[in-house]
């Protein structure tokens, strides 16, 4: 029988027993869904002995009340060892998305562990555990647009340890690699959103006239090099 999960409670309890759940795998971290496509689909994968009982939503829009995306099926008992698929697809909100750049959405995954009969008697706290994933929403009006060309006009500035970085694309960007002077930034620099401006801290200062990135494609892949002075 699944029980509620035990609240956080101030108070401190001796001889109180962890138990959290990490062995459901989600095949990506990011998900792109073109506007068109009928719906995409998303995979679980229990590596571990016992079953979780498992939760997907996906975020409305920040200021929206309404999401634009459902998942199928929203709960569900995965068991061990064993894989499960969800499709998500949009609903008659999407309509309200921006049809002239990338959107930002975000599809989230709870596992929720079963009470354990071994530990009655005892104080246990039971985990769920959230993964949250980025899901882009892509209208139609920008796919025949090709991102390998639009990246190669992100403008690079450099004050001390601070970059800061202009995406004139429609593009939500994702970095594979960020390098200046040979040395990697891309845990800096992770991703830009489209027609964005933002300012990213380096771990540490290093010099350089150029820098030089490489982009994550459709499928997760590292696309192609590109170079850019820094101003």
């Amino acid at each position: 029988m699944w029980k509620s999960l035990l609240k956080l409670s101030a108070t401190l309890v001796l001889s109180v027993s962890y138990m959290a759940n990490a062995g459901v795998v989600v095949e990506s971290t990011r998900y792109l869904y073109k506007e068109g496509a009928r719906e995409i689909s998303a995979q679980y994968e229990n590596k571990d002995d016992t079953p979780y009982l498992m939760k997907s939503w996906i975020e409305p829009p920040e200021g929206a009340s309404n999401s634009y995306f459902m998942v199928t099926p929203p709960l569900f008992r995965l068991e061990a060892k064993q894989r499960n698929t969800v499709r998500v697809f949009p609903n008659a909100y999407i309509s309200n998305a921006p049809k002239d750049r990338d959107s930002l959405y975000f599809f989230n995954i709870m596992s929720i562990p079963p009470s354990s009969d071994s530990v009655d008697g005892e104080n246990t706290l039971q985990l769920a555990v959230r993964h949250r994933m980025r899901l882009i929403y892509r209208p139609k009006a920008i796919q025949n647009i090709n991102i390998n060309d639009e990246v190669k006009k992100l403008e690079w500035k450099k004050s001390g340890t601070t970059i800061t970085l202009k995406n004139p694309t429609p593009f939500f960007i994702y970095f594979k690699s960020v390098k200046i002077n040979n040395k990697e930034f891309m845990n800096a620099i992770p991703h830009i959103g489209p027609y964005s401006t933002q300012d990213y801290k380096l771990p540490f200062d290093v010099s350089g006239k150029q820098i030089e990135w490489r982009i994550a494609t459709e499928h997760g892949g590292m696309g192609s090099i590109n170079t850019s002075s820094i101003r």
